[in-house]
């Protein structure tokens, strides 16, 4: 340019052209290396997310990677990454594209980070910031026309019209003109928004469109991709849950098999002994019964020899009939058919005639009883049978047992109880004793201590059963201890027998 009216000559013509044309390379040169600058840094960013992809366990990390790539690569002053939150799951739109009810619209990463300390005290952020999708209207259209972004260079270019009557706060085209909305879109659901804001106008290249639509399809991939695996992760604990519960089900249904298996194993055994036992006791009287009756059979037989013969006769007979009215009373009292004739008696008369019958019966082996009784009556009302029944079963047990030369100690007291007054009988001896595995089973029909079988004591193993039973038959109890006396190899025995002074 010149101040005064110039002619141009031919020569200053060239001249300028020259220079024009060399300028017009300069600049296109300079374009180019732009373009491929920012190609380069498009593939680079791009590549960048892929491997992040690959590598990344965390989706915060991904989505922040993604946010900071983009937002310096196109260097725009805010990005934002919103994700949506469906009231049921994840929904693919319908043929119709309607907005999905009360579908929430969440900020969950944001550049550049608001942080007062940064220096700015009066930075804001958008972070965690929410609201509903039906109340923005620019969310809604992107939505509805997803995969399909919207780009506005300024403010003046907002889409109007009914469909975008309300715009989020977090789009303030105010401070914020230009904008570049893009639906994070999947499989034909929409997942979320990737929002980038400039504070200037700004018209938004072919180029960086493309960049933008690829950053968000690898965005919508990772994204689809966590939550899947989030739910594959749910569900698998769910059915390890299961699984174990069912492993634990299992393993106490098995324990219990194993229990009842153990039980069948126990009752079948104590179902051989009995039958052994009892067959062994019904066999050896009968046997004795033969023999007997085979003697008397004899010819010129003597009247003493006859007299001892069916002495023999009689006695294994009473034995006989003894054990089989023992199983009898048994089954009636476990069954609960044997009903109680209950009568007042004084348990204090009944003890006194009981000790002189069974004082003459030990006389041979030199026992003694001692009887500790209080001065008044020990009035009962129950059943007298099965008291007597009790007491000499006990006694003959003590009297089989007792060393020989030893006495036997009974004491009957009254416990004053106003709600539950009952009577208590403790019946001790010397003897050879009770082993402590024995004492569990020793009220068991047919079991006998180890001791008793290696002294090859007599005796059916029904008594202290069938004394069990009565007790429990008259609502007692009864127990025992057994324990050495010190410096010798003498057990003391003693059973307590507690019984309730009014039956109910």
């Amino acid at each position: 340019m010149r101040s005064k009216a110039q002619c141009w000559n031919p020569s200053e013509q060239e001249r300028l052209q020259a220079v024009s044309d060399s300028i017009a390379m300069a600049i296109s040169q300079v374009q180019l290396q732009r373009q491929v600058l920012a190609s380069s840094g498009h593939q680079a960013l791009l590549n960048q997310l892929t491997m992040a992809i690959r590598s990344c366990t965390e989706l915060d990390q991904i989505l922040k990677l993604a946010i900071d790539g983009t937002a310096r690569t196109l260097m725009v002053d805010r990005g934002l990454i919103l994700l949506l939150k469906y009231t049921d799951s994840i929904l693919k739109r319908d043929s119709q594209k309607r907005i999905p009810k009360a579908t929430e619209v969440t900020v969950v990463c944001e550049w550049p980070t608001a942080s007062p300390s940064d220096g700015n005290q009066n930075a804001t952020t958008q972070l965690n910031q929410s609201f509903c999708l039906s109340k923005c209207g620019l969310c809604q259209d992107a939505f509805t026309n997803a995969p399909r972004l919207i780009a506005i260079a300024d403010k003046h270019s907002v889409p109007s019209g009914d469909t975008i009557a309300e715009i989020a706060s977090i789009f303030d085209f105010n401070a914020m003109p230009a904008l570049l909305l893009v639906p994070l879109e999947s499989q034909d659901t929409v997942l979320g928004f990737l929002a980038l804001q400039q504070r200037q106008p700004r018209p938004w290249l072919n180029e960086e469109l493309a960049l933008v639509e690829l950053v968000s399809a690898q965005m919508s991939t990772a994204i689809l991709q966590f939550q899947t695996l989030r739910q594959t992760s749910a569900l698998v604990e769910e059915r390890t849950y299961q699984l174990q519960s069912i492993l634990k089900v299992q393993a106490k249904l098995y324990e219990k098999t194993r229990q009842q298996v153990e039980q069948l194993r126990e009752l079948n055994k104590i179902k051989d002994e009995f039958i052994d036992t009892i067959s062994d006791q019904l066999r050896n009287p009968l046997a004795s019964m033969r023999m007997a009756i085979r003697m008397l059979r004899q010819p010129g037989l003597s009247p003493e020899r006859q007299a001892k013969y069916l002495e023999i006769l009689d006695g294994q007979c009473n034995q006989e009939i003894n054990l089989i009215d023992d199983i009898l009373a048994l089954q009636k009292l476990e069954s609960n058919k044997s009903p109680l004739h209950l009568q007042k008696i004084d348990l204090k008369q009944i003890i006194l005639g009981l000790a002189e019958l069974f004082e003459k019966k030990w006389g041979a082996k030199g026992l003694t009883l001692t009887v500790d009784l209080p001065k008044r009556p020990l009035m009962l009302q129950t059943d007298l049978d099965s008291v007597d029944r009790i007491l000499q079963e006990l006694l003959t047990n003590a009297g089989k047992y007792s060393a020989p030369d030893t006495a036997v100690h009974l004491c009957a007291i009254h416990e004053v109880d106003p709600e539950n007054p009952q009577i208590v009988l403790t019946l001790s001896n010397i003897g050879p004793g009770i082993l402590p595995p024995d004492q569990d089973y020793i009220f068991e029909k047919f079991h006998r201590g180890q001791g008793v079988n290696k002294q090859v004591i007599q005796g059916t193993g029904l008594g202290l059963a069938l004394v069990k039973c009565l007790v429990q038959h008259l609502n007692g109890t009864i127990t025992v201890s057994s324990n050495p006396i010190s410096q010798g190899q003498s057990w003391s025995t003693c059973f307590t027998v507690t019984l309730p002074q009014m039956q109910g």
